[in-house]
């Protein structure tokens, strides 16, 4: 009787804890529809983009898509737009369970104004900080098999916390919005 518990409470405890660390990725709730809130900033997937490699650059390579997934955030407060500079992370996954992350292949690129490339967190290099209620525009890019594309799906991971040793991310899985 005593055996389940035994077993599942340490188990518990040890899952919360690794989750909080940061070493075990959150399960990424399903978003409804193209908006979500997500670690105190809302978050909207505007569209997909396939293939706008720029004039200067190649053509991914055969049964290769470049991808481009555009959002934008906007953070509530100060410090859900400093944890968005910090620690935004993106991931592509498929209805066959694989998954890509970004590419640094087509990052010369010229995005538009006010955007970032997803790379380095939600931070832009040359831009101001992110205030609360200053809208971000990120673009992330990935090479992904041609047979993934229509199955795409979209995670973004913002920690909640502050906390290096204990930063608590939170996970949304967004689809491809309507053309």
């Amino acid at each position: 009787m005593l055996l389940p518990v035994t077993l599942g409470v340490p188990w518990w405890l040890e899952r919360r804890s690794v989750l909080a660390s940061g070493l075990m990725p959150p399960s990424a709730a399903p978003v409804d529809g193209t908006t979500t809130e997500l670690a105190g900033s809302q978050w909207e997937i505007k569209g997909v983009v396939l293939d706008a490699t720029g004039e200067f650059l190649d053509a991914p390579s055969d049964g290769q898509r470049l991808v481009d997934a555009v959002f934008t955030a906007t953070p509530e407060s100060a410090e859900a737009g400093e944890r968005l500079e910090a620690s935004c992370r993106f991931r592509a996954v498929d209805d066959r369970g694989r998954s890509w992350t970004p590419t640094t292949e087509y990052t010369s690129r010229s995005l538009p104004d006010g955007a970032v490339s997803g790379l380095n967190g939600c931070r832009g290099l040359e831009l101001p900080e992110l205030e609360a209620g200053t809208e971000r525009g990120v673009v992330v890019s990935y090479l992904v098999p041609e047979d993934a594309v229509d199955s795409l799906r979209f995670e973004v991971r913002v920690d909640t916390r502050d906390d290096a040793s204990e930063p608590e991310p939170e996970a949304a899985l967004f689809d491809q919005p309507p053309e």
